[in-house]
């Protein structure tokens, strides 16, 4: 009987290690998804202050709501399934010891979404970006 409880405990241990070593890897990740796209934003709001012209404008404008949507979206990510504690506890049999973090499996497919969607965003605006520069309008 002691060896299967060391095992179920090795396996708890593990477990909690996976939960948390995943969790910092999203979160640092997202942290820099955050990043990027605040320096994109600062990047829109000098297209949007510099020029009337309206197709620029509107473009601008249209990819800072997108940036501004995935903000959001990685945001709530964040607060609602990422264990940012140092010292999440194993006593529950959830994995990082905390109801939500129950909730932990479901964080790759979602993380991957925002994700591609992120990266899609992100290359067309700085295509967008790219041509104002080429054009030497910023």
């Amino acid at each position: 009987m002691e060896p299967l409880k060391n095992s179920i405990a090795d396996l708890e241990m593990y477990q909690l290690e996976n939960c948390h070593s995943e969790n910092k890897r999203w979160a640092l990740t997202l942290t820099s998804y955050e990043q990027e796209i605040e320096q994109l934003m600062t990047l829109l709001d000098d297209v949007l202050e510099q020029f009337n012209h309206q197709n620029l404008r509107q473009r601008a404008f249209d990819y800072q709501q997108s940036l501004n949507r995935l903000k959001v979206w990685f945001t709530r990510l964040h607060t609602d399934l990422i264990c940012d504690r140092s010292t999440c506890v194993s006593a529950t049999p959830l994995p990082c010891g905390e109801s939500q973090f129950g909730r932990y499996k479901a964080i790759p497919s979602q993380f991957a979404g925002l994700s591609d969607e992120f990266t899609k965003i992100k290359a067309g605006c700085y295509q967008f970006l790219s041509v104002v520069v080429q054009l030497n309008l910023m």
